[in-house]
């Protein structure tokens, strides 16, 4: 099959250098034999982050122009894109889909986060979204959902051969009640290691932290609304924890890794921890709710012994406590933790059962081949094997 597809590497902003959607969206299609042309949606990003109608302007058309171009030498079988509100105009999309090619939008923490993708998803043929239990928002609105759960690629996610040299881990962005996990753990004796945004307090993330702090002072007390003071109350509150975690704890916080040492740490790791819940649209105040993160599938992909919370939906991917081990509250955790801190045979056999299920079933290779399944296109792999797929810088 043809297939445009326009995404960006990385799927952090704060990790230099990450590859992980190029990894996970694109390669495969490629290892499939597909012919996939890559569109760049970098300046979509910027257009969107800058608030910049004119930018975004100039990147719908150019995304058109080459839509077209590239269509009328070879007819395209799917439009394959990751946008979100801001980054292009509905109208180009709308001109896309009248070329006849289907279009699909893969969004993901749509759990707490539907507002970015809640203005274009009308414009689609079908949204793909990574929560199962999200569908009636899309259909609320007019938009096609299709449920697309997350994955990893086996090329890159993988055991090392490295020495387990870190109790527990954890990697990921310092928000939500992930601080007081883990806060809880180091507070009862556990060696854990945080890695990511958000978890260090050197000198000048310090004199942003004041004054940051000194922001949600003032609009906690003088705020427009009291819903606007509430949320600065909340997030000053996760804001003075934080700090005092990194300043009690110093050695066991540290800035993000890279894709490769993240890959590493899962090896490195004796557990490797996960957390699911996040803040309703990030606010404090609002309801904790729980989605399924990358990390749920890379690492037992990568042989981790993976402990995280659990939800029916993650049940539905892994065995709990035979593929992966899961925990209902943070006293369950640390029962857990100790455990399998002090019994690595049956840490092990989990481990292998993890990667097992994750090869078999959760490869991003296995979804777009379900994908194409779901939209009744050709199946993957019986055209334009051996292809280079064109790239455009948007």
């Amino acid at each position: 099959m043809r297939i445009f597809q326009v995404i960006e590497g990385t799927s952090n902003a704060a990790v230099t250098g990450s590859n992980t959607w190029y990894r996970n969206l694109h390669e495969p299609l490629l290892d499939l034999g597909h012919d996939a042309v890559l569109y760049s949606l970098t300046e979509g990003r910027r257009a969107m982050q800058r608030n910049d109608a004119r930018a975004r302007g100039v990147f719908s058309q150019r995304l058109v122009e080459t839509f077209r171009r590239e269509h009328g030498q070879r007819p395209f079988d799917l439009f394959f894109s990751y946008f979100m509100d801001g980054m292009v105009e509905p109208a180009a999309i709308d001109l896309i889909r009248k070329s006849g090619v289907p279009t699909c939008n893969f969004s993901c923490n749509n759990a707490h986060q539907f507002d970015l993708v809640d203005e274009l998803s009308p414009h689609f043929d079908y949204n793909l979204h990574s929560e199962r239990d999200v569908g009636d928002k899309f259909r609320a609105i007019g938009a096609t959902p299709l449920w697309w759960p997350m994955a990893s690629n086996p090329k890159y996610w993988k055991p090392q051969d490295v020495v387990p040299s870190v109790p527990v881990s954890f990697v990921g962005a310092n928000v939500a009640l992930r601080a007081r996990y883990c806060g809880y753990l180091l507070e009862n004796g556990i060696d854990l290691h945080a890695y990511g945004p958000g978890w260090q307090w050197g000198t000048t993330s310090r004199w942003r932290g004041i004054a940051k702090r000194a922001k949600l002072l003032l609009l906690s007390g003088l705020g427009r609304t009291a819903e606007s003071r509430r949320r600065a109350s909340g997030n000053l509150a996760d804001h003075d924890y934080r700090r005092g975690l990194a300043l009690r704890f110093p050695a066991n916080v540290h800035p993000p890794v890279s894709d490769e040492e993240l890959t590493a740490l899962y090896s490195r790791s004796q557990i490797s921890l996960g957390f699911l819940e996040v803040y309703d649209h990030n606010d404090p105040t609002r309801a904790v709710v729980q989605h399924l993160h990358l990390r749920e599938f890379e690492a037992p992909m990568s042989g981790a012994l993976y402990c995280t919370g659990y939800m029916d939906e993650l049940a539905e991917m892994f065995e709990p406590d035979k593929e992966v081990v899961v925990y209902r509250n943070q006293y369950e955790m640390l029962d857990k933790v100790r455990f399998f801190l002090a019994h690595p045979g049956a840490a092990g056999a989990i481990r292998a059962a993890g990667r097992r299920r994750a090869l078999q079933e959760h490869t991003y290779h296995h979804r777009f081949q379900q994908l194409f399944a779901a939209l009744n296109l050709e199946p993957a792999g019986t055209n334009d094997r051996g292809r280079v797929a064109v790239k455009y810088e948007g």
